[in-house]
């Protein structure tokens, strides 16, 4: 997987009707929506994609670039773990 940073434009005609973990996410100030970031991991089974969230401890964000009207959450972000 590249490290290239997509717009959430680039991300949904690169993979359509995929879930994406992406990693180092842009978001609009005082809000969670989604500008850029960099795609780390794409399937179209969001099992897959939660997978890969699980191993990971930075902020990330998770987006299905299809029709999202029939899942319960077109976006999720996770903060860090408290590492101890």
């Amino acid at each position: 997987m590249s490290n290239k940073r997509m717009t959430v434009k680039e991300m949904a005609k690169k993979y359509p009707n995929e879930w994406l973990f992406i990693v180092e996410p842009e978001t609009r100030e005082k809000t969670t929506h989604l500008i850029s970031g960099i795609v780390k991991v794409h399937s179209t089974s969001r099992e897959d994609v939660d997978k890969a969230s699980r191993k990971f401890c930075k902020d990330a964000a998770i987006r299905f670039t299809g029709d999202y009207t029939s899942h319960r959450h077109k976006m999720t972000f996770s903060k860090p773990r408290d590492l101890k």
